[in-house]
């Protein structure tokens, strides 16, 4: 229970709450003119301070950071089970706040000194396990579930969407966040919502998959329109086969020498061969040209002209003996030179067939090292060639690996909301005590209003999940959907005590009855009023006064804080000054 709010800021307006119902008013003054308003006066600021104190975070846009406020510090003076504790924070220090409590007290023995700094995390973990009950030594527990998201369902801010939906208290607040948080303030098995939460992930996580794999670029990645196992299997048969060709491979360590003197020996030998060539043709010229020499040595000019009857000069017969005699000296020195010639020709082609000869030799040695060896090149590109082959064979059995494990994720996911579905149905049954008490405490404070307009759901979707939400009875009434949020709320407070946890605190804004009619308004006030007493819990509730209805003033008269916030001047709003 909040024994009292207060402020270093001396203009600050102090709050003392008493038990049960606690009603912050903001009233219109005498001196108020049309164009004052009570907006601005400190209603809602008074549920962020609640926030504030009891560990919520602070933005640098938060009012705790404005220049006004930062240097100053706010404090509540807090009871828990007769214990009390003053908590103390600032904007400036805002990481930490401040503990005073009484020596022997229940706190002593968690803090240590009467008067300590701790860390908001270290205040929100002591609050969540001495308020709710949570283990934070269970990891499932700690990994969904904390203080502050337990905590706005008991004072809802409307900036946050606190006041749009009973079951959410953030406006975009995920639905399976929302169940395991109400499945744990109702006492059910929070673990079966845990569950389906990851299960839900997992399926989101699968599905994102399968979208991915439908697109161009992941396509082209899996190798679209193949046959996984075919190609594996050919591939292996690849990997042995130039596995094999390596095991067998030989590198000789001049192979690259005698690969090039190899080379150099086929040049030469065919640079003879064709030399040869030429030259035999030459030999074939040289040959015709000597058998066809005319061997005129045998011609007798003197017979010759006799036949004819004609009659030479002895000087002309002495003349062409003469001649005869030069012509066959010709002839003869031409048939020596072109025996010499073909000699000569024959004896170069016998030198290059002995040398074609023993560079064919040579030749051969160096073909049987390069037939039976090969170079470390010609090893490196085998060797990459198997590196290729290895690398495509696992690539595409990690796709098969992948696909395969996709397709028994899915089988098993299936398997595992089916599980859980009857899981979570059977729980439900286990839980009928508490889930009965739930609903009937809805449906008592819906029959306490003006007309029944609520009823609490507690069972499964169609996928099996947890679905806890309020129903309501009649969708024409006047803030229908504030009535659903205060019968909501009202159980959510007295399951907290039925479960025998310490959380005793419920807050409600002025937003919260805006839309409400008048009648609702008062049957509100009185069936909390009634109910906190019995119980055991505060109410605290800020309230414009002519909301406030007349027929239940005298009622609530002594639940009205002394301290009513006015439009007067800045005095009279909740921090006295105007920002």
């Amino acid at each position: 229970m909040i024994r009292k709010i207060s402020s270093t800021l001396s203009t600050f307006n102090e709050i003392v709450f008493h038990e049960g119902l606690n009603i912050l008013l903001a009233d219109v003054t005498q001196e108020s003119t049309d164009k004052d308003t009570r907006n601005g006066l400190g209603k809602t600021t008074f549920t962020e301070i609640i926030h504030f104190l009891f560990g919520g975070s602070c933005t640098k846009n938060s009012i705790f950071k404005l220049e006004q406020f930062i240097n100053h510090y706010f404090i509540m003076d807090l009871e828990i089970q007769g214990a009390k504790i003053t908590v103390k924070r600032s904007g400036f220090d805002s990481n930490y706040v401040y503990l005073e409590y009484e020596k022997g007290s229940y706190f002593e023995n968690i803090f240590g000194e009467l008067h300590t700094k701790i860390k908001i995390a270290e205040w929100n973990r002591f609050l969540g396990d001495y308020l709710f009950n949570l283990n934070f030594k269970d990891e499932q527990i700690n990994e969904n579930l904390k203080f502050r998201t337990l905590f706005p369902y008991f004072s809802r801010l409307a900036k946050d969407g606190g006041f749009l939906e009973a079951e959410k208290y953030f406006k975009t607040q995920k639905i399976h966040i929302t169940q395991i948080v109400l499945t744990y303030l109702l006492g059910l098995d929070t673990e079966l919502a845990i569950s389906y939460k990851k299960l839900e992930e997992k399926k989101k996580e699968v599905s994102d998959l399968r979208k991915a794999l439908n697109t161009e670029a992941y396509k082209n990645i899996m190798h679209e329109g193949i046959n996984l196992d075919t190609e594996i299997t050919i591939l292996s048969k690849e990997i042995q086969t130039s596995k094999n060709e390596l095991a067998n491979f030989q590198v000789h360590p001049k192979y690259k020498e005698i690969e090039i003197e190899a080379n150099e020996y086929t040049r030469k030998i065919a640079d003879l061969s064709n030399k040869n060539f030429v030259d035999r043709q030459i030999i074939s010229d040289l040959k015709a040209a000597s058998d066809n020499e005319e061997n005129i040595t045998d011609i007798n000019i003197v017979d010759l002209y006799n036949e004819v009857n004609v009659k030479l000069p002895e000087a002309l017969v002495k003349s062409f003996d003469a001649s005869k005699a030069f012509h066959e000296q010709l002839v003869r020195n031409r048939k020596n030179y072109l025996a010499n010639e073909l000699e000569k020709y024959e004896s170069d082609i016998q030198q290059r067939e002995k040398l074609i000869e023993k560079l064919s030799l040579e030749q051969s040695k160096n073909m049987e090292i390069l037939n039976t060896h090969g170079a470390l090149e010609q090893h490196s590109l085998l060797q990459a060639r198997l590196n290729e082959l290895v690398s495509k064979h696992e690539m595409y059995q990690n796709q098969q690996r992948f696909l395969t494990s996709l397709r028994e994720e899915e089988a098993n996911l299936k398997i595992s909301e089916q599980k859980l579905i009857l899981e979570i149905n059977k729980s439900l049954e286990q839980h009928s005590k508490i889930k009965n008490e739930a609903i009937l405490l809805v449906e008592e404070v819906s029959k306490s209003l003006y007309d029944s307009v609520a009823q609490l759901s507690i069972g499964q979707t169609k996928s099996g999940r947890y679905d806890i939400k309020m129903i309501s009875r009649n969708q024409g009434s006047t803030g229908i959907n504030s009535m659903l949020i205060y019968c909501f709320d009202m159980m959510l407070i007295q399951m907290s005590l039925f479960l025998n946890r310490k959380m005793d605190i419920l807050v409600h804004d002025s937003t919260l009855f805006d839309p409400v009619d008048e009648r609702q308004i008062a049957e509100a006030l009185r069936f909390g009023k009634e109910k906190s007493l019995e119980v055991g819990f505060q109410y605290i509730v800020t309230l414009n006064s002519d909301d406030l209805p007349e027929n239940i003033k005298d009622e609530v008269k002594s639940n009205i804080l002394p301290v009513i916030l006015t439009d007067s001047d800045e005095s009279g709003c909740l921090m006295g000054i105007h920002f």
